[in-house]
């Protein structure tokens, strides 16, 4: 029995070992998105299923205040992958930083624009106060594309800063702003409590929302590194794109960013329905960039802000 024992102690001892050794072996990466929304959902499920585990990586997930910080965060080297805004980090680009576009999280804008539910239509906003992130930011370049083209004009409204996705929400629901800018699932809990959905951003802008962003100098070091965790989210795209995993997709995005389940089954059918939001595969056309320098007046190419050879060497690299 005494001698039962010590095997099984030494068998014990030794398997402990070894996963110290595989927790050990695994290469550690920092990866920044900037807040609970699901722009983000084929990293949630990479993480959540163990696809970046199987390739050797341990993500350390962080969220941002804001786009702009976790731009600032990439190019001081605080971290190496972030989900950046395609906006910001072109501007960051155009100033001279250092990093580059290695593909695509979402191929559409997913800001939805949602208003109280005195606002039935865009001309009920004349005269109104609106929120957006920053003054010069995404969100608000995006809300002023759509209210333009529905025919109201930057002269018509005011606008205010007011942060993230959850500070816009609060202002939006209790009647600080009469609208913003959501990024879902909030848009659908604003919408049960009455607010009213008038547009998407992708109906008036053309191009992508969030993309993978790195140092090049820390991606030409890392090159093997970045391909897997490229391939990881690849195949977090495709396990969300599948309709048999709507539901596990549903419960994961819950699960990491709160919220119910019937709201991120909504954004499923929203987002891998017709409208097709996210980035199949994390594919990025170049030139998919050139509406973001048409608003800044470039005249510069957009293969200038991408590297998609990583990208290419995780697709096919098995």
């Amino acid at each position: 029995m005494k001698t039962l024992i010590t095997a099984l102690a030494l068998l014990t001892s030794a398997i402990a070992g070894i996963a110290s050794a595989q927790a050990q072996a695994l290469r550690e990466l920092s990866y920044v998105y900037s807040g609970p929304t699901s722009y983000y959902w084929d990293i949630f499920i990479a993480q959540e299923k163990g696809f970046l585990r199987d390739e050797g990586l341990k993500l350390d997930m962080i969220m941002a205040d804001n786009v702009a910080q976790q731009t600032q965060m990439l190019i001081t080297g605080a971290v190496q992958v972030i989900g950046a805004n395609a906006e910001v980090a072109i501007a960051a680009m155009e100033k001279g930083a250092p990093i580059a576009i290695v593909g695509a999280q979402t191929a559409k804008q997913g800001f939805v624009f949602m208003a109280r539910p005195e606002i039935k239509t865009y001309a009920d906003l004349k005269g109104k106060l609106l929120g957006a992130t920053q003054l010069q930011d995404a969100s608000a370049t995006m809300l002023m594309e759509l209210l333009k083209k529905n025919g109201v004009g930057r002269d018509s409204y005011d606008m205010i800063a007011l942060g993230g996705t959850p500070n816009r929400f609060a202002a939006l629901t209790n009647g600080a702003v009469a609208g913003t800018m959501l990024s879902p699932p909030l848009d659908y809990k604003a919408a049960s409590l009455g607010m009213n959905k008038l547009g998407y951003a992708f109906e008036a802008f053309d191009g992508p929302q969030v993309v993978y962003t790195v140092q090049k100098a820390w991606a030409q070091k890392n090159e093997d590194t970045l391909v897997r965790f490229l391939r990881a989210a690849a195949h977090g795209m495709a396990f969300l794109y599948d309709p048999a995993n709507r539901e596990e997709s549903a419960s994961i995005l819950v699960k990491t960013i709160g919220g119910t389940k019937e709201d991120a089954l909504k954004n499923y059918d929203d987002w891998m329905g017709p409208n097709k939001v996210m980035a199949e595969n994390l594919r990025l056309a170049p030139q998919s960039l050139k509406a973001f320098l048409d608003l800044r007046g470039s005249k510069e190419d957009p293969a200038k802000f991408v590297d998609l050879s990583y990208l290419e060497k995780a697709l096919t690299k098995k």
